[in-house]
């Protein structure tokens, strides 16, 4: 339903952290698993529609005041914001501060330096790293070779799983994914808030989170759209975003968007 030619769907760091945080100010996710889930699709529907009345009362021409400037300022942003929660990840660090600004990031990370690491986990994240940077530069200097950098990534997945699998270094402290419970999605119309206090806590939560979704999809779209010269339609995007986000808030799905780094590998890869 939507115009853009290059945009990859689905969930985003910068959407996630900030639903996450709105979420767990409303209720615990420890203690209240269960409403936390109902106000995560409660929200998404919110989202959903907010992004659908935007594009059915005809305002993408909202787009064009976005201007490249704010595009670039935002990508800059969401990328700092992403790289300083992958910390996390990188240094294997369990007790890390649920707060996102620069700060706080960096006392939680010097903070776990001689208690909190893994050293483990340090090693495979900076070989895989390195991989993946290294991927690039060839990819970026030999154009002909530029599917290195397109399959460095799932490269790096299977190699460090078997590594990991081999070697046993989940019982050190490397976190894995581990049970995955299969089928699809099950339906959860049922369970998002249709009356009570919670229902304005999520159309609030949601109304953000579509948004900041719908910015980050549009800034990504026109980035691509102007790179290969097309036109991109701003309602077509706001709608299509919008029905997606309420039937998945019907099928156990958060709020989606577009995504900055699988839309950048869709656009190298052709």
């Amino acid at each position: 339903m939507g115009s853009s030619r290059d945009i990859a769907i689905g969930p985003v760091a910068v959407v996630s952290l900030l639903l996450g945080e709105a979420l767990k100010r409303e209720i615990n996710p420890k203690k209240h698993p269960n409403e936390y889930l109902r106000l995560a699709f409660t929200a998404t529907f919110f989202a959903g529609i907010t992004q659908a009345a935007l594009g059915f009362l005809r305002l993408g021409f909202l787009v064009d005041f976005l201007s490249h400037a704010a595009v670039v300022g935002f990508m800059a942003g969401a990328a700092i914001t992403i790289g300083l929660q992958q910390l996390k990840g990188l240094f294997g660090i369990t007790n890390f501060t649920t707060k996102t600004d620069i700060v706080s990031v960096m006392h939680s990370v010097f903070g776990n330096i001689h208690h909190g690491w893994n050293w483990q986990t340090v090693v495979i994240g900076v070989t895989f790293l390195a991989f993946l940077l290294t991927t690039k530069y060839i990819a970026s200097k030999k154009k002909n070779l530029f599917w290195i950098a397109a399959v460095a990534p799932l490269i790096s997945v299977i190699v460090s799983t078997f590594c990991v699998y081999i070697t046993h270094a989940n019982k050190d402290g490397v976190k894995i994914v581990g049970h995955l419970d299969q089928g699809v999605n099950p339906p959860s119309l049922q369970k998002i808030y249709w009356s009570g206090p919670q229902l304005v806590n999520g159309a609030k939560i949601g109304v953000m989170a579509g948004l900041v979704g719908l910015t980050e999809a549009i800034a990504i779209g026109r980035t691509f759209a102007t790179l290969k010269g097309y036109q991109l339609d701003g309602n077509k995007e706001m709608t299509a975003l919008g029905i997606m986000n309420v039937a998945g808030s019907f099928t156990s799905c958060i709020v989606a968007t577009g995504s900055f780094s699988r839309s950048a590998v869709n656009f190298m890869a052709g």
